[in-house]
């Protein structure tokens, strides 16, 4: 998913926690006690809204209903992405990290094939096509073996205001740049820095021009100048200096907060970035949503798929409890808990009495009109219409792939960034 959008607490594990089913811990009985419970090591995907409640949450609530069961949750905030220098091993790096079940992005799929770091998961702790979102369906698998429970789908999107409607249709760069037109500061926002970031709009803009990975894949190595001139024209139509600020990156909620403040035209982000713009107070029945167009050869959405896997050491006993932690987590009240958080976090004070939605998008369908959902945060239907048919890129070192093409990126905006 890209968003290293974010900041976290280093290889973080959440404690077994005081209370258990209410009690005490040094009243527990013997069998329930930390040391003679089974455990369960689990990485969940980190860039998310509230990701402390959210971790906090799910381990609270699964050791609730299973309490032979120690969840051990490893928070990689701090570096889900980044592989160490050749012949170093970083415990935060997604593929360092050996645990029982990982919360992996699809950009991560055949590496993990590839090294046989996850097996393929057995039908009846997966949930069936039909309850899925196409693009979480495929994003989940390889070669037609399904090696992930798909939990979160993501991509780019534009998002505008009901006070600045689009007077057609935005299908092409060309229509985006008439759209947001010249005023030298009322423009668009967006986070053009950091390796992954630029990356990824980069292959954003590769399937725009190209359509089919079959073509993507040869624009990659090396980097495509035409590619790299659709980013420069993005970034021209920001108001100077402020889509490539170091600061507003590794705090990019700060982008959404200024779009809610009317600073901007127009946003483009993940979805989730409009948890920050509805902390602001900004209606969400105000919100629009389109599809982003990066070349003039129209919108072509990618997307990337988080999708529980199981490690290949993970067997026996282990794997059935690696069952219960990954049907536990397709449930909707669970997935409710987690995309209308009750409380920012339990180390913050609330922002209000009523959950602000944190706007991730659940890879199972059903939710998408699920009244609960939709009652609070209404573009649900009209993400999953751009959503659900986007492509979702995999292949053998592609995370270090686009790391690599973005430091050519990085150069050409950097000589035309209007500061």
């Amino acid at each position: 998913m890209f968003r290293v959008r974010g900041r976290g607490t280093l290889l973080v594990i959440l404690s077994a926690g005081l209370l258990i089913l209410g009690q005490p811990a040094s009243s527990q009985s013997p069998e329930l006690q930390p040391s003679r419970r089974a455990q369960l090591r689990v990485v969940l995907y980190p860039f998310i809204p509230e990701f402390t409640y959210a971790a906090e949450t799910v381990k609270r609530l699964f050791e609730a209903e299973n309490p032979n069961i120690d969840l051990k949750v490893l928070d990689l905030s701090d570096n889900y992405y980044a592989p160490p220098e050749p012949g170093k091993v970083d415990p935060t790096y997604i593929g360092d990290v050996q645990t029982d079940v990982y919360e992996l992005d699809s950009v991560f799929l055949a590496d993990f094939v590839q090294a046989k770091k996850i097996q393929p998961l057995q039908d009846d702790i997966l949930l069936p096509q039909n309850e899925l979102l196409k693009n979480a369906y495929a994003g989940s698998m390889l070669n037609g073996v399904r090696y992930g429970s798909a939990h979160w789908v993501c991509g780019d999107f534009l998002f505008y205001s009901r006070d600045h409607v689009p007077s057609g249709n935005i299908s092409t760069l060309k229509d985006l740049e008439g759209f947001v037109g010249s005023d030298p500061t009322f423009k668009l926002l967006v986070d053009l820095k950091g390796r992954l970031t630029l990356g990824e709009f980069y292959l954003g803009a590769a399937y725009a021009k190209y359509k089919d990975w079959s073509e993507v894949k040869n624009h990659i190595d090396p980097p495509d100048t035409s590619l790299e001139s659709d980013l420069i024209r993005v970034l021209k139509m920001c108001p100077a200096g402020r889509c490539r600020d170091q600061i507003f990156h590794e705090l990019t909620g700060i982008y959404g907060q200024e779009f809610a403040l009317k600073r901007s035209k127009a946003l483009i982000g993940y979805s989730e970035l409009l948890h920050s713009v509805l902390k602001e107070g900004f209606p969400d029945g105000d919100l629009n949503v389109t599809a982003l167009p990066l070349d003039d050869a129209g919108a072509v959405p990618i997307s990337w798929v988080d999708s529980f896997a199981v490690g290949t050491g993970c067997l026996g006993d282990c794997y059935q409890r690696a069952a219960k932690f990954i049907k536990f987590m397709q449930r909707d009240d669970i997935y409710l808990k987690l995309v209308l958080p009750d409380r920012p976090s339990f180390l913050s004070n609330p922002a209000g009495p009523s959950p602000i939605p944190a706007y991730l998008l659940p890879a199972k369908a059903s939710l998408y009109s699920d009244p609960t959902l939709t009652s609070k945060a209404h573009l649900y239907p009209a993400l999953k219409k751009i959503i659900e048919g986007a492509s979702v890129p995999t292949a053998v070192g592609l995370n270090q792939e686009l790391r690599t093409v973005s430091s050519s990126v990085d150069k050409a905006l950097s000589s035309s960034d209007p500061k």
